[in-house]
């Protein structure tokens, strides 16, 4: 049996006990780059052994870790085979002061982990998502650049400002509009609780029904940033570090908030949620806000909305987007351009109407092969200006009933030889009858957003209407014929153009 000798004492002769301890984080320079972390033990809040002015390293231990087997490693540094492979989970180093639990296997001084981390009271309204509300602290010009009495997302309360007794309200205490709230405005969600706010957070409700990650974020290294010094109180050499953070990606997992349910499926009803506690109908297994969402600092977006029945991926900037409906539409929108090539076939079916529209030119050209237009009814072409058309070799016109042809100008007919064959053949005899002109295509009225266009005084970049072919063009946001706002409206039969 092995025999444990190695003393469970720090330099300087402190004992420290086995079991779980609290500890402040005072630095995670960690050379090793294995994110382990220098702490101070907190003796005021529980320990039995605790000093400022003494610190000890303690490594990381993941929740999930794990690697292939040293003995069925090889030699050769060349060979992927050879070599060790590894998988699990990955945090890096906390901040500093923020409070961990540690723990010393046989009160061995070297042998410290940090297992998990204690969270500051009140502390998680941007965890795992950045939380809306109500309760914000707004200068005169956020107010006016937001322009909205509905929740924006913020902040954590600020500590330092507020005195946290007990019996305070805190969802009442105002905090700082999280700068995530300015790539909302430049998308078009900043009013859209499906897509853009969110109110998953761990602050929603009791018991609560949000999980996910959250990270921490670049560091902010502007020229006003707070800066901080990494390492205990005796380092001889401490180091200065940004103290702040931009923000980072989340990843959320959210059951839903059962208090609201939505009162119709998303394919069949507009967005309206009933209220449970007041007894009001609805679906009680569509609970508001259930999906599933990655988001970067920056705002690029995939999200799984089980409530609204849709997937949406959309950039940061919001000049390009994709959504799959509940009833089946694929809308999607492109500020430039869309380009698809393949190597081989492009394949188009619709089995109603294919409908194309320019605001300046449709080319369309075969460079290697035939090109073949066919209908089984009526075919109408028509051009504001000239019409030409143009063969390389032999033109031929067939019609199956009378063909006429009429001009509002000269009519001239040029060749090497003219042969005219017909049954009868009247010259100014005035039998000829007049060609039909083809009708142009319906026109139908869309609502037309710009980033462009203002945001304040309601206009919500509402840009006036467009005339086209077709009954929906999805804009920028905020475009109002989103699917899940009247499923209803936008039926089949409703989108129909010819309707």
């Amino acid at each position: 049996m092995a025999i444990e000798k190695r003393s469970p004492e720090k330099p300087g002769g402190t004992k420290l006990p086995v079991g779980i301890m609290m500890a402040k984080v005072v630095g995670y320079l960690d050379p090793s780059f294995m994110c382990g972390l220098e702490v101070t033990l907190l003796r005021e809040i529980g320990n039995d052994i605790g000093d400022s002015g003494q610190s000890y390293s303690v490594k990381y231990a993941s929740p999930f870790y794990g690697s292939t087997a040293y003995e069925n490693m090889g030699q050769n540094v060349a060979d992927f085979n050879d070599t060790q492979k590894t998988y699990g989970m990955w945090f890096p180093a906390v901040e500093i002061g923020t409070t961990v639990l540690v723990a010393f296997v046989n009160g061995d001084a070297s042998e410290g982990y940090f297992i998990g981390c204690v969270p500051g009271r009140f502390m998680n309204q941007m965890i795992p998502a950045i939380g809306a509300s109500s309760a914000f602290e707004a200068t005169a010009e956020q107010k006016k650049k937001y322009d909205t009495t509905l929740p924006l997302p913020v902040a954590e309360i600020n500590r330092k400002a507020n005195t946290l007794e007990k019996g305070t309200n805190t969802e009442k205490i105002k905090k700082a509009i999280h700068p995530i709230a300015d790539r909302f405005l430049e998308q078009g969600l900043l009013e859209d609780d499906v897509r853009g706010i969110t109110t998953s957070s761990g602050r929603r409700m009791v018991p609560n029904s949000v999980f996910g990650i959250s990270t921490p974020g670049p560091f902010d290294r502007g020229a006003n940033a707070k800066k901080q010094f990494i390492g205990s109180p005796q380092s001889k050499s401490p180091v200065q570090l940004p103290a702040s953070r931009l923000g980072g990606t989340t990843l959320v997992m959210d059951d839903g908030d059962d208090r609201f349910i939505r009162k119709k499926p998303a394919g069949e009803g507009p967005v309206e949620y009933a209220e449970v506690e007041k007894k009001e109908k609805g679906n009680v297994d569509i609970p508001f806000n259930e999906y599933f969402r990655v988001r970067t600092r920056t705002g690029h977006q995939i999200l799984l909305h089980n409530s609204e029945d849709l997937i949406y991926i959309g950039n940061a900037r919001g000049t390009a987007w994709i959504e799959l409906t509940s009833n089946g539409k694929i809308d999607i929108y492109a500020e430039d351009s869309i380009s698809i090539h393949t190597e081989n076939d492009l394949n188009f079916r619709a089995d109603r109407d294919i409908n194309f529209e320019a605001g300046r030119n449709v080319n369309i050209k075969a460079a290697g092969g035939k090109m073949q237009l066919e209908s089984v009814g009526s075919v109408n072409i028509i051009a504001a200006a000239d019409g030409k058309i143009t063969v390389g070799a032999g033109f031929d016109l067939v019609s199956g009933s009378g063909t006429k042809l009429s001009s509002g100008g000269a009519t001239n007919i040029k060749s090497s030889d003219t042969n005219i064959d017909g049954g009868n053949i009247n010259l100014n005899s005035g039998l000829a009858v007049a060609a039909t002109p083809a009708s142009p295509l319906s026109t139908h009225t869309n609502p037309k957003t710009s980033s462009s266009s203002e945001w304040v005084n309601k206009k919500r970049y509402q840009n006036g209407t467009m005339t086209s072919i077709m009954k929906r063009i999805p804009m920028h946001e905020p475009w109002l014929l989103h699917e899940n706002q009247a499923p209803t409206l936008l039926t089949p039969t409703s989108t129909d153009r010819d309707t």
